[in-house]
């Protein structure tokens, strides 16, 4: 790791906010105000995409983070959550959409008031699936990054064995499949469960067999309309959804941080002494486990 990297050991605030996190900012809050706009008397159904957008925003600032974690001669693979530009992106999306659902049934209880009743159903199911879905689709490929290992180049002098270009990926430990399997499992059953249930609600709501929690539009009143009913379903989810995704990423950091220094022994056994040394400080400085692990060696 090279000498100005090892010496901030925080970001300034020019490096937080670059322009990718700016941009995903300015374009949540500009449409975030056009709905909010709408003059909604009732704001809890934006926390759902507050929650999403707040998720991706932490996501994208630990990838802007990781760049203080590589060498530019030896770049490590420390991905102990996956992909986080991936996670950021596909929950970003998520908010946006969430957004457009409620700028949609807002602007429909204004100029159509008369349809909210026929357009509940379809907003209590779409707004609700697609919140959860955002949590659920961080982890359905999660275990093809979740890993923790070196990028060596063949054509590197140091590397004595190499003799053609390109690079090799040597892996210090992954995301075991066995505990991928039993957490996809799990998430799946939840994401389908809460979703079935949530459909059951909002036709059980629809067709008057229970009354659901009733929320003011920016149109509520015009032509006699109805305020919307929100399943019960749509309330506890809030919770559950970014509450069981952040307990199955815990357990994958601790998975992926979780090797032996026989594996890393082993892994960079065929290399000179030379570069073992730089690889074994390169990992001292991800964080205060690994220092602690090596420091024991």
């Amino acid at each position: 790791m090279t000498k100005d990297k090892t010496e901030k050991p925080y970001l300034l605030l020019r490096e937080i906010f670059n322009e990718i996190l700016l941009r995903d900012i300015i374009l949540f809050t500009i449409l975030f105000l056009f709905t909010l706009a709408q003059s909604w008397e009732t704001i809890i159904l934006f926390l759902f995409p507050i929650i999403s957008f707040a998720y991706s925003l932490i996501f994208r600032i630990i990838n802007t983070n990781k760049w203080r974690m590589n060498s530019e001669s030896i770049p490590l693979i420390y991905n102990p959550i996956g992909v986080e530009k991936r996670h950021a992106n596909r929950l970003e999306f998520c908010a946006l959409l969430q957004l457009i659902l409620l700028f949609w049934i807002g602007a429909e209880s204004l100029y159509h008031p008369q349809l909210i009743d026929d357009y509940t159903i379809y907003f209590n199911i779409l707004y609700f699936f697609v919140y959860s879905f955002g949590f659920y689709w961080i982890m359905i490929d999660i275990w093809k990054y979740s890993k923790f290992g070196i990028i060596l180049k063949k054509n590197d002098p140091e590397y004595e064995k190499s003799q053609s270009e390109g690079e090799i990926n040597k892996v210090i430990n992954f995301l075991k499949f066995e505990k991928f399997k039993r957490i996809s499992i799990v998430n799946l059953i939840v994401f389908l469960a809460a979703n079935v249930l949530n459909t059951l609600f909002a036709l059980a709501i629809q067709y008057n067999a229970i009354s659901g929690i009733p929320f003011l539009l920016p149109g509520t009143g015009i032509e006699s309309s109805e305020p919307l009913q929100i399943t019960l379903i749509l309330l506890i989810i809030i919770v559950v959804s970014p509450l069981l995704t952040s307990i199955f990423l815990l357990l994958i950091y601790k998975d992926v941080n979780n090797f032996s220094l026989e594996n890393l022994n082993a892994t960079i056994a065929d290399l000179p002494d030379s570069l073992k040394r730089q690889i074994l400080e390169n990992i001292k400085n991800l964080n205060n486990h690994f220092s602690k692990i090596l420091s024991i060696e």
